[in-house]
């Protein structure tokens, strides 16, 4: 009976309960909560607002709901060595702290978005120094660096790259649609004429939401697939010409249904199109790391 009662508990092993009252009794807990309550009070505003960016149906951050959940996945795959570094609680780290929260007022007050941005994402580096100590900082520098792309930080890289991605994606499609027999035309840079069809080249179909989201995506796949400098230098390379393939096929099939099965079809594929392919571009990514080397 008592070798049977071992075997049943060895099956069963009871499971282990978080105790609260050792975590309170730890050293970073009041520091972290006081520092985490700090950020949701001081960045409140800024945060309150990026749900709006994520779900605009023509903005450029509709990857920005998936952003916080892989920078969590990222520590996650980290944590074998994070978790093993020494807590020790830096309390001079409230100096910068409290300096970045200085110029995000400044930012606040004549609403410059990037600067706003850029003061949560250290203030955040900042309390971790603050609550965990500077190794712990530097080890989740990255995965904390990461939440820039959920954040309106890249307006001025919108502004100068849109355009010419917006004429490259056109010449993609145009020459597609060449290949595949439908005799386009094109009178100016960003507008084809197909027989029962004006494809119209708007801003949202430039490709710079893929090409922001695919970096993203990219950029996650090195951090967990621990490849080689040379797989790390594929994966980054290939990000623009993907993007511009798949968005011009994108272009290109809008146009192909358009002129099949009339405008009111074609805009209902344009409408659905960048979700799948965005999903083409993430699977696409993943064998590529797995081609490279990412083997778990």
């Amino acid at each position: 009976m008592a070798t049977v009662g071992t075997e049943v508990l060895e099956q069963n092993p009871p499971q282990q309960k978080l105790d609260w009252q050792t975590i309170s009794k730890h050293p970073a807990f009041i520091p972290g909560v006081s520092i985490l309550a700090a950020i949701l009070f001081c960045f409140w505003h800024l945060l309150q607002g990026l749900p709006d960016k994520w779900f605009a149906d023509d903005g450029y951050y509709s990857h920005g709901v998936l952003v916080p959940f892989i920078s969590a996945y990222i520590i996650y795959r980290w944590w074998p060595r994070i978790g093993k570094t020494p807590v020790k609680p830096f309390y001079p780290a409230l100096i910068p702290f409290l300096a970045f929260l200085v110029i995000y007022r400044a930012a606040y007050i004549t609403d410059i978005q990037q600067i706003m941005s850029i003061c949560l994402v250290a203030c955040i580096s900042c309390g971790i120094w603050f609550a965990l100590g500077g190794r712990w900082m530097w080890l989740t520098l990255i995965p904390v660096g990461y939440l820039f792309f959920m954040l309106p930080i890249w307006t001025a890289v919108i502004d100068n790259y849109t355009n010419p991605l917006q004429r490259l994606s056109t010449d993609v499609a145009f020459w597609m649609l060449n290949v595949g027999g439908f005799e386009p035309f094109k009178d100016t840079e960003t507008i084809i004429y197909l027989n029962n069809f004006v494809l119209d080249v708007g801003v949202p179909c430039s490709g710079f939401k893929l090409v922001l989201a695919v970096t993203a995506f990219t950029i996650f796949f090195m951090c967990v697939a621990k490849l080689n400098f040379w797989g790390n230098l594929v994966m980054v390379s290939s990000v623009l010409p993907l993007c511009l393939f798949i968005n011009g096929l994108r272009i290109a099939l809008i146009g192909v249904v358009g002129d099949i099965y009339g405008r009111d079809a074609g805009m209902k594929f344009h409408d659905y199109s960048g979700y799948i392919t965005l999903l083409i571009c993430f699977f696409l990514l993943f064998k590529l790391a797995r081609f490279l080397g990412w083997k778990d």
